[in-house]
């Protein structure tokens, strides 16, 4: 009788753990509204350019929001991740930022099928929030590559990396993300704009 007793009060007690408060909402984040762009100087390159979704590896490209805290170590958010994949967000700031600044007289996606001239890839090499000093920063790098058709002639290889400071909380860090990437698109923006008409 006193090992029901034991018994029943150890499974009263599991069971009160097990009732503990629930975990909290699964949050899902965007970037925000890019920072306004100037038309490209010297106007639009003639053609149309082909914007492909932004390739990625390993876990920069799931939706998980990735931190660092160690040189030699990524972690992911627990209940906070991204809207969409990341390689699929970054497809889309580039469009915006294009088609923004008029780049090239027509900025589409491969789904459209169209005849293009031009095609832009990028590779998003890092996308996390570094835990260091008050409240960390955020870093984003991403390989562009931008490609004539005709000829496969490369005329644009190059690596863009944007620091931006960022708060402790996760939300706090979005802001920062969303200036890091206006950083990134602004360098492509005028990389684009030195190349010959």
């Amino acid at each position: 009788m006193k090992r029901r007793l034991v018994l029943a009060g150890l499974a009263a007690g599991a069971l009160a753990a097990c009732a503990g408060d629930p975990p909290p909402p699964e949050t899902f984040y965007r970037l925000g509204t890019p920072a306004p762009v100037q038309a490209l100087a010297g106007g639009p390159i003639k053609g149309i350019v082909d914007v492909s979704q932004v390739r990625t590896q390993g876990v920069v490209g799931g939706r998980a929001i990735l931190y660092r805290s160690a040189p030699d170590q990524v972690i992911a958010y627990h209940y906070h991740a991204w809207q969409e994949p990341t390689g699929v967000m970054m497809q889309r700031a580039l469009l915006d930022a294009l088609r923004a600044a008029q780049a090239f007289e027509t900025v589409a996606t491969p789904e459209m099928r169209l005849e293009r001239n031009f095609e832009l890839q990028g590779d998003l090499l890092t996308l996390e929030h570094v835990l260091a000093g008050a409240g960390g920063r955020v870093v984003v790098e991403i390989e562009i590559t931008l490609r004539r058709i005709a000829g496969n002639q490369p005329l644009l290889m190059k690596t863009y990396r944007a620091e931006e400071p960022a708060g402790a909380t996760v939300a706090s860090t979005i802001p920062a993300f969303t200036r890091a990437v206006d950083k990134i698109t602004a360098g492509l923006l005028a990389d684009l704009a030195a190349l010959p008409k």
